[in-house]
């Protein structure tokens, strides 16, 4: 059984947008899987309130973490189009998009990112067991608050193991791509 979750704080989406994803998930996804959205509004059948009501904005999405078995995560401005069952093939560490195709810099001139792009991407995670990397972030989860301006940097930035979906089935539309299996939208609703 895969567990599937989305975050939908705030008020920068309306609840339309976890029902799409749930709905194209349904679809797209054939394998057994249950659908969560983790939310400040419960409302749906589908629904699970927020865990940590201390967090803020992105920060919600690093609190999925704390959860464990065969996980995936999506944002909510993705576009599904065909079927993702490839995402399901090994749950171990920590996997996530590779943001560098959209990217100008290269690899030697990323080091210590605060605001500015890194080469990962939290828009689809993939995970098992990670609770050492939220664990690790609670502790000190006013500083990372203050020194990150979200999840792909402080994950970059504080040596989290992570590993990148393979293949070319995920673009983004800052690559001028229209058209793929999964088509991130990220930073379009800004």
């Amino acid at each position: 059984m895969i567990d599937v979750y989305c975050v939908n704080v705030g008020t920068k989406y309306t609840r339309e947008f976890d029902q799409k994803l749930k709905d194209s998930v349904a679809k797209h996804l054939t394998l057994e899987h249950t659908f969560t959205c983790v939310t400040d509004r419960p409302e749906k059948d589908y629904d699970k309130p927020v865990t940590h009501p201390e967090l803020r904005g992105v920060f919600h999405k690093l609190s999925l973490l704390q959860f464990t078995g065969s996980c995936l995560f999506f944002d909510l401005d993705i576009l599904i189009n065909n079927n993702i069952n490839f995402l399901a093939s090994n749950f171990d560490g920590l996997t996530l998009v590779d943001s560098s195709p959209w990217k100008q810099q290269s690899f030697n001139s990323l080091k210590f990112r605060v605001t500015q792009n890194t080469l990962v991407n939290s828009s689809i995670m993939r995970w098992s067991d990670q609770r050492h990397v939220f664990e690790k972030f609670i502790q000190r989860r006013d500083l990372y608050v203050r020194l990150y301006s979200g999840i792909d940097r402080y994950i970059y930035n504080e040596q989290v193991k992570y590993n990148y979906f393979m293949g070319d089935q995920i673009s983004s539309w800052q690559e001028g791509v229209r058209h793929n299996t999964i088509l991130l939208h990220n930073q379009k609703y800004v």
